[in-house]
């Protein structure tokens, strides 16, 4: 046996907004404006909550009813109550539905004498399911009319919209669980490959995160940058350990076996759809400014923004670490080789940038991967 859940409400302010996240409406509105409000604010990225929500406060206020609820068929899910009818709790609103199959449309005149014990103050109630979802209860007209056949259609199209949410969120979910482990277990491969370089991408993608905050980029585009710094290294797997991990100098072959993780990289994610927008940061990371680096030879602003703020976060973390082939530097070994070259191998304003906020990066090098992927993973999913 199991606990019995303990019943939530949440309940929707009568004076708040239908078409944006506050205010207020009273006028009846026709169907096809109600459900085209709805529509617009269908998101499979929020929580279902949020939109059942939405969608009974929009259900009462069109209706002109006292209250409406949205009632899931789990026992652990809450509740969601607009407006308010003495007496009525949400297990209230859970005996209401309770009789009715789950594609029942019944509408009960006289809530006394129904088929569910009903609080005196309800009058009369309608409810409306929606499959294995859940039900809409629509409780007593203000007017004092009956509830019609009219009123049922409306909620029945608005249940099926709540019904289509919260499974299309669902899947979402299990979208978003799918690329998270596998951005994980790319970089988890990374690691594992190299041992010296355990935790370089993590770092590399938060100090890159960092540097852009400091240049001012949008949310989006530092989530973007994070994930590019994450996998930006991700084509060292093809690279052979005996180069990858050599404690000597590197001969011109190795080199440049060494420069084709770029486009590896590139090879490995290019059939994930959702995430080809941080290519430019993967391939272009090793460009230098003078058009010396690799693999475009591309010079200046032909090089993706994101690339140069990888460049700057990538190396400052190399030269801050230990590696097959030296000691990390000091702090002062490696301001000097970052001003020597601002404006030849790394954008001048990256530079500044890390020098504005060098403490916060000096931190950050000391955190681990978590809340930041999430978001960068729920950032990515929302791309059309």
């Amino acid at each position: 046996m199991h606990a019995e859940p303990q019943e939530r409400a949440s309940q929707v302010d009568p004076s708040r907004m239908i078409d944006g996240a506050e205010g207020s409406t009273t006028v009846e509105e026709g169907e096809h404006v109600v459900i085209g409000r709805l529509i617009r604010r269908l998101k499979i990225s929020d929580a279902p909550s949020r939109f059942q929500t939405l969608a009974t406060n929009v259900l009462r206020a069109s209706l002109g009813v006292e209250a409406t609820a949205w009632v899931p068929a789990s026992d652990y899910e809450e509740v969601i109550v607009s407006g308010e009818v003495l007496g009525v709790s949400a297990s209230d609103y859970r005996l209401l539905a309770a009789p009715f199959a789950r594609d029942a449309v019944q509408i009960v005149d006289d809530a006394q004498a129904g088929p569910a014990p009903a609080p005196e103050s309800v009058r009369s109630f309608a409810v409306v399911a929606a499959g294995s979802a859940g039900a809409l209860v629509v409780v007593n007209p203000q007017s004092g009319q009956a509830i019609g056949p009219l009123e049922v259609e409306r909620a029945q199209y608005i249940a099926s919209l709540i019904a289509t949410q919260a499974n299309n969120a669902t899947i979402y979910a299990e979208l978003k669980d799918l690329l998270f482990g596998i951005i994980r277990a790319l970089t988890t491969a990374i690691d594992a490959k190299d041992p010296y370089t355990s935790g370089h991408s993590e770092r590399v993608a938060r100090i890159a995160v960092r540097l852009a905050q400091e240049l001012g980029m949008p949310p989006q585009k530092r989530s973007d940058l994070y994930l590019a710094g994450l996998l930006h290294d991700i084509g060292k797997i093809g690279i052979d350990d005996e180069v990858l991990k050599k404690t000597g100098p590197l001969t011109p072959q190795e080199y440049h076996r060494i420069q084709e993780h770029v486009e590896i990289g590139v090879t490995i994610l290019q059939d994930l759809k959702k995430l080809r927008h941080i290519m430019p940061g993967v391939r272009h990371h090793h460009e230098s400014l003078d058009g010396s680096g690799y693999p475009d030879h591309l010079e200046g602003d032909e090089i993706p923004i994101e690339a140069r703020i990888l460049a700057v976060a990538d190396s400052f973390d190399a030269m801050s670490s230990n590696r097959p082939y030296r000691r990390r530097l000091s702090p002062m070994q490696i301001d000097e080789i970052l001003k020597k070259g601002r404006g030849v191998q790394w954008d001048p304003a990256v530079i500044d940038a890390l020098f504005a906020c060098r403490m916060d990066v000096e931190a950050i090098r000391q955190k681990g991967l978590g809340e930041s992927l999430i978001g960068a993973v729920d950032v990515t999913l929302g791309r059309r």
